[in-house]
């Protein structure tokens, strides 16, 4: 748009410094009132600009335009090429025309008012009339304007037409040589020609406008009859390239992340409904086979047992919390504070070390000094103690923490000696409530939300946490943003 506008411009400029140039070899302006202020000094060059000349300027802004529109298909080259052509070449008629008909009468000054109107009006709008015409070809979108289109082609194309039939009739007014009829000319125009100017332009512009917001009242509408039970609906998308085209794009982007969203609660709420049933339906039926046939029942056992379901259920419950939470305010740590996750990676295995789930384990930590994570301290332990549990549970005789720092980033290396973790389960095991067979059935096994909540702690502080290749057993990676924070 811009490159064609100068294009316009340039052509327009070359011309009347062309014949301002012509102008002055001719030599000196004759003395007023002489014959010889009626001889023709630009002649020849006016009748190149009125043939071909208009025509080759027309050509250049149409070649100028073609390579300026580079990266768009060849349709809309095409098309913004054909009217920045048809454009100019309308506009550089006029303008010769004009010279053509000034020329007999006033040859002795045309070039110089060519020179200086072309300079400070003919040229600049001729360059901005052709952008903006190339401006609306571009918003053209499977052949219709778009909305700033269609107000400004409605706006201009109103009041030039109604501009221009108050000039002719001040002209005609004029050729009659009646001072009262150029009197009552303007008078008219005055009462009657510009405020029917200003109330047909309105008219139209709103005419445009209400059309051209049909799409809109379109997606309302669609929107009004979306429901939580429909979200598989969309709004209808205009044509247009414009920004009622966008709105609606981008309406139906949110659509689909709620439908997505919507989907995984209904699948969140399913799974930890089936997850907390197990352990209540255990629960109660220990306590409930104890309380018929009191007789020989060890009242120590089943306290013990229930005690254990408790802790299940109590454990399930806080991953629960601490997933919604997180869902509402994900890759954002509410406190913000310098962690030095080796020492967290030491602490947690010497107290693993001691705790049932690791039995005979042989628990290893590697660190190279302090690896500083900016952070929330309680949520990066839990992300290692997470890790190093899911361990524990599936190593067969060793597990080891490495920590270390690579290129700014905190790496967190977890690796058992169990039996692995398959290649096509390596990104499932993220998913929330996701339990390989061999997990299943273990009695300590989890819920399920070990590693997804790991996984989301990493997210919230800028990292990743991935399943890796290694020679034996699962090698779980977490890699953070490493740095001190800035102190006050």
């Amino acid at each position: 748009m811009w490159a064609t506008g100068v294009a316009a411009w340039l052509v327009v400029v070359a011309a009347v410094g062309w014949l301002e140039y012509a102008d002055r070899r001719a030599g000196p302006p004759p003395p007023q009132g002489t014959p010889l202020m009626l001889e023709d000094r630009v002649g020849p060059q006016i009748e190149l600009l009125a043939w071909p000349g208009h025509l080759v300027g027309a050509g250049f802004v149409a070649v100028v335009c073609w390579a300026a529109g580079r990266g768009h298909n060849r349709t809309v080259r095409v098309r913004t090429t054909f009217v920045a052509a048809l454009t100019s070449e309308g506009l550089y008629a006029t303008y010769v025309w004009w010279l053509t008909q000034e020329n007999p009468q006033k040859p002795w000054i045309v070039a110089e008012e060519a020179f200086r109107w072309g300079l400070m009006f003919i040229g600049p709008s001729a360059g901005g009339l052709t952008a903006a015409a190339v401006w609306i070809a571009l918003g053209r979108g499977a052949g219709r304007l778009s909305f700033p289109g269609r107000l400004v082609l409605t706006a201009a194309g109103a009041t030039g037409v109604l501009s221009l039939s108050g000039v002719y009739l001040l002209r005609q007014a004029r050729e009659e040589g009646a001072g009262e009829s150029i009197r009552e000319v303007y008078w008219i125009a005055c009462t009657t020609g510009v405020p029917l100017v200003a109330l047909l332009t309105g008219a139209l512009v709103h005419l445009a406008a209400a059309r051209a917001l049909r799409p809109v009242e379109a997606v309302r509408r669609e929107l009004e009859d979306i429901t939580s039970h429909s979200l598989d609906r969309r709004v209808p998308v205009p044509a247009t390239d414009d920004v009622i085209g966008r709105l609606a794009r981008t309406t139906n982007d949110t659509l689909d992340r709620l439908e997505q969203a919507s989907a995984r609660q209904q699948q969140f709420v399913a799974d930890a409904a089936h997850e907390l049933r197990s352990p209540l339906a255990a629960l109660r039926a220990q306590l409930e086979s104890a309380l018929r046939h009191p007789e020989g029942v060890v009242w120590g056992s089943v306290v013990e047992g229930a005690a254990t379901d408790v802790v299940r259920l109590q454990a399930l419950a806080d991953d629960l919390l601490l997933l919604a939470g997180m869902d509402g305010t994900r890759h954002r740590a509410r406190v913000v504070e310098d962690v030095d996750l080796s020492a967290v990676a030491e602490d947690l295995v010497r107290e693993h070390a001691h705790l049932p789930e690791a039995g005979t384990l042989k628990l290893l930590c590697e660190t190279e000094g302090p690896a500083a994570v900016v952070g929330d301290a309680r949520q990066l332990e839990r992300l290692v103690r997470n890790i190093l549990g899911n361990a524990c549970r599936h190593a067969d005789s060793a597990v080891t923490v490495a920590v270390r720092t690579d290129r700014g980033s905190v790496v967190l290396e977890v690796l058992d000696d169990g039996p692995g973790i398959p290649p096509a389960d390596r990104h499932r095991v993220f998913d929330r409530f996701t339990r390989l067979d061999e997990s299943r059935a273990r009695t300590a096994g989890g819920a399920g939300l070990g590693l997804p909540i790991a996984r989301e702690i990493a997210a919230r502080h800028g990292g990743t946490l991935t399943v890796e290749e290694s020679a034996r057993g699962a090698r779980l990676v977490a890699r953070l943003p490493c740095g001190l924070h800035p102190p006050g």
